[in-house]
């Protein structure tokens, strides 16, 4: 037996070591070396080959194919990278990758300790492109129809209490802050949204806000409380930045960004000793607060500015004693 094929076997025998038994260990090794007889085992040649810039121009295609579907900068910044990591760990073009390529890779994300979750979302984005590939006529077999979709556990995402939300008010120490928590409450927009807001974009009298920047470039109307006009007029009438458009600004009087949002939130949330505090809770939060109170799911999704009935239904968190009220009112 090779010398090659001796140190494979080693690798695998330590690789599942800690997974199984002893004896079980023994057979299964047994049956690998068995298999491998067929085989010839040589040494992977490490040398940097370099690829021509085939891959490149297939990801700037496709990126701007996305851009093209109206797919946000975010979006296809995701896209990008994950194929970037596919095309930089095999060192293969795409048109030449199959199957065990594309299984090796997502074994070595594993590997790497990300979520079930998230290598599912890797999974996707590869599928999306290959699928692609195909319709551009670039490959003639697509490698991701022979890998199976990967099942994950979906975390438990709750909403913010009554109490979560009064300790982030009292945790507030300026109008800024007040303004942004009970703007992120009452309107229920992204904080993508939110930090492209102009001052223009909501109407005082009427407490209408009108989103310009959604998701995918769509536009939509949605609303905010009394609370939350006052709060934003105090914090737009005391600020600094009195000539600026933009309706929340960062401390160089440009607008907040969305990193700059969440580190506002954090330090709200160590302050108030309320944990998990982000944008998205409160959109949450707002869904959930409308659909107990009887609002037409319908319509929450027109505020929140679903394309899809069925993710605004994961927003709306339900918990065991309002599913029970619910049963007893209308079993009767």
């Amino acid at each position: 037996m090779s010398a090659y094929r001796n140190s494979f076997l080693k690798i695998v025998e330590q690789s599942i070591a800690s997974l199984l038994e002893p004896e079980k260990l023994k057979e299964v090794m047994d049956k690998v070396t068995i298999v491998l007889n067929d085989y010839e085992i040589t040494e992977r040649c490490t040398d940097l080959v370099p690829l021509d810039d085939a891959n490149t121009k297939l990801i700037k295609r496709y990126c701007a194919c996305l851009k093209v579907d109206g797919k946000s900068e975010k979006t296809v910044y995701q896209y990008k990278r994950t194929i970037q990591k596919l095309s930089d760990f095999i060192q293969k073009p795409f048109t030449e990758m199959g199957v065990y390529d594309i299984r090796f890779f997502l074994a070595s994300e594993k590997e790497r300790g990300i979520s079930e979750r998230t290598l599912e979302n890797t999974r996707a984005n590869l599928s999306a492109f290959f699928q692609w590939l195909i319709i551009e006529e670039e490959i003639v077999k697509n490698p991701m129809l022979a890998i199976k979709p990967i099942k994950y556990i979906d975390e438990i995402r709750n909403d913010f209490s009554e109490v979560e939300i009064d300790k982030l008010r009292f945790a507030c120490r300026t109008d800024k802050e007040r303004a942004l928590i009970e703007f992120l409450l009452a309107s229920g927009i992204r904080v993508s949204e939110l930090s492209e807001m102009q001052v223009m974009d909501v109407d005082i009298q009427t407490l209408t806000v009108h989103v310009k920047h959604g998701k995918g470039g769509k536009e939509r109307i949605t609303y905010i409380t009394p609370v939350a006009m006052e709060r934003l007029k105090k914090y737009l009438a005391d600020r600094k930045e009195q000539e600026s458009v933009n309706m929340f600004c960062n401390i160089r009087h440009g607008k907040l960004t969305p990193c700059g949002i969440r580190y506002i939130l954090n330090e709200i949330a160590d302050r108030a000793g309320v944990e998990n505090v982000h944008p998205h809770r409160f959109r949450r939060t707002f869904a959930t607060k409308l659909a107990k109170r009887g609002m037409d799911i319908q319509e929450i999704q027109k505020l929140l500015g679903h394309s899809n009935i069925a993710t605004t239904m994961e927003y709306i968190c339900t918990d065991d004693e309002n599913v029970k009220s619910s049963y007893r009112k209308y079993i009767a």
